[in-house]
């Protein structure tokens, strides 16, 4: 990969991203969902078409068509296998450059978490992106047992100024969370152990010093090796507390784009925002971008109209929707990565089926 050249993700997420993506999938046996084989089959798939990466999603509670609220539909898929377990598939069995693992850190531990993701690095050395992921969804809380979290409403996702004023603390405890985790990386290097005579080198594994700004002590060391140290990104939609944690503790970071919001000025609040935080180090701006792909334009916004109508309602992702040709959207691509300097794109497949075969066979941004 040259190091200059623009990346190209795939967000892997069940049968797709369209809520009826079910229903108009090739897939016809719901088991093939929850296989490994499946996961293995889109890795290798994404890898020979030349996908850069691949992101897997986490959840602690069972998906929804409305943001925050159960529903008790049956022609939806609900569940998804742990990202984790999904994550050593793919390092282990497909030649996919990085894997991206979401991970929840609001109802997590860090030293569970750290240990897990370096666990994946061991299997994959320099393939692995950990993505700490904020959960507003009270539903979450009731599912692990654990204290009550500010809730994002539905509507809330579109006001930048609320995300900010009821997620701030979320935020504020989630910059802790990853910087313990990244501490905690440290506490085991893969050099303390030896192939001579000494099996592990001790005075190289130390708990971490505290220094009381800590809201997660994890003092470790690790019980795993860390043969190297994850990358982390951050999905942020457009407001200051998901900028300011992507500023503060992200080598990456996926951004939102809009019809409101573009992505010339979303460049602009971040590079802003990255600008006035403590200790930020330049961060790879990427874009998040949603899809629904045809032969023509009019064959692609029919395919959305069918799916719309499938749901029974119109689908209003938290990121850019883009419908028409493959083309279009490589030529999109191109002018972002040329005018504005994108590192590159991740591209959410309405149906992974339909529009994923067309990403990975279609869409090459030179």
């Amino acid at each position: 990969m040259n190091p200059g050249s623009f990346r190209l993700g795939l967000a892997l997420e069940g049968t797709g991203w369209h809520p009826a993506s079910w229903l108009v999938s090739s897939v016809t046996d719901a088991e093939e969902v929850f296989k490994g084989s499946y996961w293995t089959n889109w890795g290798r798939a994404a890898a020979s078409g030349g996908i850069d990466f691949v992101t897997l999603e986490d959840g602690l509670s069972l998906q929804s068509d409305r943001f925050g609220t159960a529903d008790q539909a049956h022609d939806r898929v609900r569940g998804r296998l742990d990202p984790v377990v999904t994550a050593a598939v793919l390092l282990a069995t497909t030649d996919i450059s990085e894997v991206v693992v979401s991970r929840n850190v609001t109802h997590s531990n860090p030293f569970h978490v750290a240990a897990q993701i370096g666990s994946l690095a061991a299997i994959g050395p320099g393939r692995v992106v950990w993505r700490p992921q904020v959960s507003a969804d009270a539903r979450d809380a009731a599912a692990v047992g654990g204290p009550p979290t500010p809730q994002l409403q539905p509507e809330d996702v579109y006001v930048p100024t609320r995300i900010a004023r009821r997620l701030r603390d979320l935020f504020r405890d989630a910059e802790d969370y990853v910087r313990t985790v990244s501490d905690l990386w440290r506490t085991f290097p893969a050099d303390s152990l030896s192939s001579g005579d000494t099996f592990l080198h001790r005075d190289m594994v130390a708990p971490l010093q505290l220094t009381g700004r800590e809201r997660y002590p994890a003092a470790g060391p690790l019980t795993v090796p860390a043969p190297s140290t994850p990358k982390v990104a951050v999905l942020a939609h457009h407001a200051l507390e998901p900028y300011r944690l992507a500023a503060a503790v992200a080598d990456r970071v996926f951004v939102t784009p809009s019809q409101e919001y573009p992505v010339p000025s979303l460049l602009t609040a971040f590079r802003e925002i990255e600008r006035l935080t403590p200790d930020a180090t330049r961060t790879e701006v990427y874009a998040d971008v949603a899809v629904v792909l045809g032969d023509t334009d009019e064959h692609a916004k029919a395919r959305l109209a069918r799916l719309n109508e499938v749901a029974g309602f119109v689908w209003a992702p938290d990121t850019l929707l883009f419908v028409g040709t493959s083309d279009r959207l490589v030529q999109e691509l191109a002018c972002w990565r040329a005018q504005f300097g994108l590192r590159g794109v991740r591209l959410r497949p309405a149906v992974l089926s339909d529009d994923g075969d067309r990403i990975v066979q279609e869409v090459v941004v030179a």
